[in-house]
């Protein structure tokens, strides 16, 4: 992130405009007029990511140019305030779009392509003191998104939890498929349902992602922090997160509980830890409580390396693996491994990466053949 001249000159010369009609219509030296003078630290921050993308069923493959859904193209602006008459308080509001073309989670073996799409991630005020904590309104992350998702191996733009990112709209084939029967065929009707796809039966229960909410997270203690939002009647949650860096080494870690509408409790966590030597480990687990057979649930870990082989920047190496079980219906075990390379090119504030990745589902009464995804692409931020 970094400040941008024509937003905080723009930026400033509408306080200065706000501020003048403050000493006009009210009391001179009024604590108002006095914030509004002081000019916002304006900052924004971009990033592009895209992607080639091949997946292969045992029935169908494709090629696609891709959106990443794991860390999507995106624009932010924000504008802080610290006004002197209430020492210590920041007060602020950011703006936050992503932009989806031919996003990875919805391509489809001969489907048409996916519809263009900008998504409203970020708009939200916020109240923030060291001592007593931040308070937001809008749409923004609630407390517990990203709770299964701690990742200090550096290759999450490629790989993490939710590893159905990167091909969520695919679908799984058969092995045995039945003739194909005219529709005016009365036996027609009795045709087998349409196969899974990827996100059917992977879900690694993050949270409630973003939304309108109310939310507060506490000051820091001791690495601690707890946070609590909701949205609604029928979505809330509660999260508790902590890091701690002692040397070279660092850990991360979350917690979380989350209503999801009526009758549906979620929990889900992650940890990570970075050693000084750049080997890392990473594991989440979610899952949900909900009325009928089922009992969802998700396990994740990675093992990875962190290497200073080239002047660039770091490489980062890392294989993991994910099971998932009875996402949408009872019995069903959905497991899927890959094998991470993620380059850093620090000169340009830019990352290569590829990844190779299988999904495999066992569902009673049905057989399938696995799926197998490529995804090589490249992210820039400014």
């Amino acid at each position: 992130m970094r400040r941008t001249t024509w937003w905080a000159g723009a930026m400033a010369g509408m306080l200065a405009g706000w501020a003048t009609a403050a000493e006009t219509n009210g009391p001179a030296g009024h604590p108002l007029a006095a914030a509004l003078k002081a000019q916002a630290d304006v900052r924004w921050w971009a990033q592009v990511n895209r992607a080639a993308l091949y997946a292969d069923n045992g029935t169908d493959s494709e090629w696609f140019h891709v959106a990443n859904d794991s860390m999507p193209s995106r624009f932010g602006v924000a504008g802080d305030y610290k006004p002197e008459v209430w020492g210590g308080w920041t007060f602020g509001g950011q703006i936050e779009l992503g932009f989806k073309s031919d996003n990875s989670c919805e391509v489809a073996f001969g489907g048409p392509d996916p519809d263009f799409k900008v998504d409203g991630r970020k708009i939200e005020a916020y109240a923030k003191n060291k001592k007593y904590g931040a308070l937001s309104v809008g749409q923004g992350d609630m407390a517990s998104n990203g709770t299964a998702e701690e990742d200090l191996s550096g290759t999450y733009v490629a790989a993490y939890s939710q590893v159905r990112f990167a091909a969520a709209g695919l679908a799984f084939a058969p092995r045995e498929r039945a003739p194909a029967l005219p529709a005016d065929d009365p036996a027609a009707t009795n045709a087998p349902p349409p196969a899974p796809k990827i996100k059917d039966v992977f879900d690694n229960f993050d949270g409630l992602s973003r939304d309108d909410r109310l939310r507060y997270d506490t000051p820091v203690w001791r690495g601690f922090t707890a946070s609590a939002s909701a949205a609604g009647e029928e979505n809330f949650d509660a999260a508790l997160r902590h890091s701690l860096a002692l040397g070279a080494h660092k850990l991360a870690s979350a917690v979380a509980f989350a209503r999801k509408g009526a009758g549906v409790d979620q929990y889900s966590g992650s940890c990570s830890l970075l050693l000084g030597c750049g080997l890392n480990f990473t594991a989440a687990v979610g899952g949900q409580d909900v009325d009928g057979a089922r009992s969802p649930l998700s396990v994740y870990g990675k093992i990875g390396y962190k290497a200073d082989w080239f002047a660039a920047g770091a490489t980062m190496l890392a294989v993991d693996y994910a099971r998932n079980e009875e996402i949408s219906q009872a019995d069903d075990v959905a497991e899927s491994y890959a094998v991470v390379i993620n380059q850093r090119l620090d000169p340009l504030n830019a990352e290569l990466y590829a990844t190779a990745r299988n999904y495999v589902l066992d569902r009673a009464g049905a057989d399938y053949d696995g799926l197998f995804v490529f995804m090589s692409g490249v992210k820039v931020a400014f």
